[in-house]
């Protein structure tokens, strides 16, 4: 960094002849390379204005979203806060989603965070940690769950959705990312108007699978997919089922597209059809999508819930014995996490406790 792109040097305001021609020239050779600019003019704003703004937007916020299965490269993770050991939460299990009735073993939980940080850095991915918020209070009541970020941006910045549900860290989704967002320095891209909890799923480079269902009512999805497709992406809804009263498995249906549905390798996919739409089974099939069947046993461990790191690399849970071993076969290499802690309370495997901040343009499926 050059002296006077301080703020100290100018509040000095000492500045020699030599730093202030220095300080001209280095001006002036970025001024001649911007073809709006002419000397003793003003701006030629008919030339700005037509931009594109994928030309400014990595100069103005650097390399944000994750549209496709390229190299992973950024991540957001949190650590476990004792808020999760509320005692009240057991009372209304169903509401508060702790899917085996139990609190979490907040140290063995913890580990697992960390060992995850170091699995992605031992990869050459670079991990944020994020703060966790100051009260667990929220609008509606207290919240869990703040160890699943849920932030998953755009090259275009983040979507700030609107959960469909109360009882977990949904509760202020909105406000949380929109503070996390300013901490990190990823851009607002929209504000959802609609409800929607979103987890896309990418097949390949700008190809993309949603889903509607309890979280996420088809308004909101159809919201979603629009933001999407103006950032280039093609968009396919899938439809998740869900409850009615009844809760836990299998009763309590699926909330997100990541526990059905994870992509480990250019036109391979791990999947759980009990709980995915044929429709959407069969549009897998027609993109040249080949899926392994995840075991009932182990979708209720999150085996679904992976997060690819780079096509045929994967992070996922350790209890998912089988499809490890299915995964292996097809050259796979699985980085396991301990999800025993997040299975128990329903928090999540590794896809829902990554914030995929920042992924490299990946192969799309025409690269088959």
């Amino acid at each position: 960094m050059k002296k006077w792109e301080t703020r100290e040097w100018w509040e000095k305001g000492n500045w020699s002849p030599r730093d202030i021609a220095a300080l001209k020239k280095e001006e002036r050779e970025r001024l001649e390379k911007q073809p709006w600019f002419e000397h003793g003019k003003p701006c030629r704003t008919d030339i700005f204005h037509q931009r594109n703004w994928q030309e400014e937007f990595e100069a103005v916020w650097g390399k944000w979203g994750s549209q496709g299965i390229g190299n992973l490269k950024k991540v957001g993770l949190s650590m476990p806060m004792e808020y999760e050991l509320n005692p009240a939460f057991l009372e209304e299990p169903a509401y508060y989603r702790m899917y085996k009735n139990a609190l979490p073993n907040l140290d063995r939980q913890r580990k697992a965070i960390a060992d995850l940080g170091k699995l992605y850095e031992s990869e050459g991915v670079e991990v944020i940690w994020l703060p966790p918020p100051e009260t667990p209070l929220g609008p509606y009541g207290f919240m869990r769950a703040f160890s699943t970020p849920g932030m998953t941006p755009t090259r275009a910045g983040m979507i700030l959705m609107r959960m469909g549900r109360a009882g977990v860290s949904g509760d202020i989704y909105n406000g949380r990312w929109f503070d996390l967002c300013y901490r990190i320095g990823c851009p607002v891209y929209h504000t959802m108007l609609h409800v929607g909890e979103i987890t896309p799923i990418y097949l390949a480079e700008h190809l993309v699978m949603i889903s509607d269902g309890y979280p996420t009512p088809a308004d909101g999805a159809l919201e979603y997919k629009q933001l999407l497709e103006a950032v280039g992406d093609e968009v396919y809804i899938a439809h998740n089922p869900g409850y009615i009263e009844r809760w836990g498995f299998p009763a309590g249906g699926t909330s997100h597209l990541d526990m059905v549905l994870g992509v480990v390798d250019l036109g391979l996919a791990i999947c759980y059809p009990s709980f995915m739409d044929y429709g959407s089974i069969a549009y897998l099939r027609s993109r040249k999508i080949r899926l392994i069947e995840v075991s009932p046993e182990e979708f209720v461990e999150y085996g679904c819930n992976v997060v690819l790191i780079k096509p045929g690399v994967v992070a996922i849970p350790g209890a998912a014995k089988e499809t490890i071993k299915a995964l292996k076969k097809e050259g796979v290499r699985c980085l396991e996490f301990d999800s025993t802690e997040s299975a128990k309370a329903g928090i999540g495997g590794p896809d829902c406790v990554t914030a995929k901040l920042y992924r490299e343009p990946g192969p799309s499926l025409a690269d088959l």
